[in-house]
């Protein structure tokens, strides 16, 4: 009994603790040194008594040596027979002051039940390291050279290759030292390439032997780049900063510190470098000469498959056409075979799915298109064969992928006999195509009513009369509601920013179609710097992309999203300013529009 009694006990006081804690207001504060010297290491923590997603901080007059490192804490207590608990949870971050003066701590931001909560900001003065003449002199390892102990690279799974094939690039890290932490990462200019992403997770740390000396290894960033282009072609360096942790001795200071440690004392000591990758050659060789005419430009190999859920059905009844092509190679870039149905069928638009693997040996994977076909006449039909050429780079020959031809009978539906006494003296040879230009006479005419009828001073008529001067209200404020919105230009232009960037799209790829270079780089450019002007209401007199950039990280857009449009920028502007210039890959450049602008807007929603 008195167990059951102490379990009932126990059961409230977390009860009222958890609606103490659920009734508790949020509170977001900042903790951090108002003086620190000039090279003096510190601490910044960011503390809330309720878990949220952080959004983190950017310090533009620090150095960032490491965070956030996150840590939660929870207390519980009794006084007086009332029950409290609080809860808190820290984001440290870990900085060093390089230059003297006051400076911000800027203000931190967390989500928390779907709303934005944000600290304070924090004043801190940084005085000038005046270091006393007898300090403790560093005796050892007082010059560190990164040379041969830090460096980065990058590797290509091969150095020749065919236009068109996939070429995997790693991007490494090597350091004989402790990595504190890595603060930046520039891509390499990529001209010429058109390159995927390959996700590798978190970040592992290995170790490789070079020449005989082991180093810890860190991979940076895997990417599967397609050259555009043949030729000799670069792939630019990389640049990254890093936190290096490195071993540092001096004399003790104290009899203490002596009985401690000895004499020399060790402590590490934290260095920022900057790292600069070789550039990488690679020989790209251009496709044979002997293209076949239905050639798509795709580099790989693929399999196709054609087929209908059924081959006998009846005038006006629907069938299913699925074209699936699966293999290795830009399966992005592919695009369903064009087909030749027969006049008197009605298509609809396929259905496109796609399932694709970016893996250390390529791009594979599958794609499916659907088409809904309903027939209007009956009789024997054909679709004839269609499908592809591409290039095999290990067979180094041009394949075809082709489909069979495909038999579909169309019989008579309900009331064919009826309809088949119509124009008997007509062969249906001679009737066979009739559907695209002739139609039936609708025997259908609907209801009728008797003369006289009418619903005048009838039930329905009174109420609708007494209840249109309420329609009338509640037309005029929805009128008026949509004139406050149209009257809001910022408003619309935010809200069309995407309508109309896919409109100038549209233009780009009629001009791509009919091989208008000139307009299609005009028209994409137009459309790229069109859209950040409208997402973010900026008159395109003073948009640059530095101003672009600074708004697409204020609202969190990732930085591949952002290097990906504003390098699609910079091939449209080059493309457009230098009439004699070999830029290739315009279908490419259509593509990877459209992918970064429906990114950035799922981001910016």
């Amino acid at each position: 009994m008195l167990r059951t009694y102490k379990n009932i006990v126990l059961s409230l006081i977390l009860i009222v603790s958890a609606l103490s804690l659920a009734g508790q207001t949020v509170s977001f504060t900042i903790d951090a040194p108002s003086q620190v010297r000039q090279n003096e290491q510190f601490r910044v923590t960011y503390s809330c008594n309720k878990d949220g997603d952080f959004k983190g901080v950017k310090f533009t007059n620090f150095q960032l040596l490491g965070g956030p490192s996150v840590s939660s804490q929870t207390s519980m207590s009794i006084v007086n027979g009332r029950t409290s608990r609080t809860s808190k949870k820290t984001y440290t971050y870990y900085l060093r002051s390089n230059k003297a003066g006051t400076f911000v701590i800027p203000a931190a931001k967390i989500e928390i039940e779907n709303k934005i909560y944000k600290s304070a900001e924090k004043k801190i003065e940084v005085i000038k390291n005046d270091a006393p003449k007898n300090s403790p002199k560093e005796i050892t390892n007082s010059d560190f050279k990164p040379k041969g102990k830090v460096f980065i690279k990058s590797l290509v799974s091969t150095k020749n290759a065919y236009m068109g094939e996939p070429i995997i690039l790693t991007q490494k890290l090597y350091s004989k030292e402790n990595i504190a932490n890595i603060t930046d990462f520039k891509e390499p200019t990529l001209t010429n390439f058109y390159k995927e992403n390959i996700d590798i997770g978190d970040i592992k740390l290995s170790t490789e032997v070079i020449n005989g000396v082991k180093y810890n290894v860190v991979i940076l960033k895997k990417s599967i780049l397609f050259p555009q282009k043949s030729g000799s072609l670069e792939i630019g360096n990389f640049d990254l900063e890093v936190i290096v942790q490195i071993v540092k001795s001096r004399r003790a200071r104290d009899r203490m510190e002596q009985m401690m440690y000895g004499n020399t004392v060790r402590y590490y000591d934290n260095k920022e470098l900057k790292l600069k990758s070789p550039k990488i050659k690679i020989n790209i060789k251009p496709l044979p000469s002997n293209k076949p005419s239905n050639f798509i430009g795709i580099v790989g190999n693929f399999k196709m498959t054609a087929t209908v859920d059924k081959n006998k059905l009846k005038t006006n009844d629907a069938l299913n056409l699925k074209v699936k092509i699966q293999g290795k190679g830009n399966i992005e870039l592919l695009e369903v075979p064009k087909i030749n149905f027969p006049p008197d069928f009605e298509i609809y638009d396929p259905k496109i799915s796609k399932s694709i693997k970016r893996t250390t040996s390529g791009v594979s994977g599958s794609k499916s298109y659907e088409y809904l076909i309903i027939p209007g006449n009956e009789g024997d039909f054909t679709i004839p064969s269609f499908g592809f050429t591409y290039f095999n780079p290990k067979t180094k020959k041009y394949e075809s992928c082709e489909s069979n031809d495909i038999s579909i009978e169309v019989i008579p539906g309900e009331g064919g006999s009826n309809n088949s006494n119509i124009g008997v003296a007509v062969s249906r040879d001679e009737i066979k195509y009739v559907g695209k230009d002739i139609h039936h006479i609708n025997s259908n005419i609907g209801e009728t009513t008797k003369i006289g009828d009418h619903k005048f001073n009838s039930w329905a008529h009174i109420i609708w009369m007494a209840l249109s001067p309420i329609f009338a209200i509640l037309l005029i404020i929805l009128f008026k509601k949509q004139e406050e919105k149209f009257s809001n230009k910022s408003l619309m232009r935010h809200k069309k920013a995407t309508k109309m960037a896919k409109k100038r799209l549209k233009v780009a790829k009629k001009a791509m179609e009919e091989n208008n270079e000139t307009l299609f780089y005009e028209e994409t450019s137009k459309s790229l710097w069109g859209y950040l002007a409208d997402k973010f209401t900026i008159d395109q007199s003073i948009l640059s992309m530095e101003i672009a950039k600074g708004k697409l990280m204020e609202k969190y857009v990732d930085n591949d999203s952002i290097i990906e449009i504003s390098g699609l920028i910079e091939r449209c502007e080059y493309a457009r300013y230098a009439p004699n210039s070999e830029i290739k890959g315009i279908k490419d450049i259509y593509v990877r529009s459209i992918d970064v602008i429906s990114k950035i807007e799922k981001t910016l929603k």
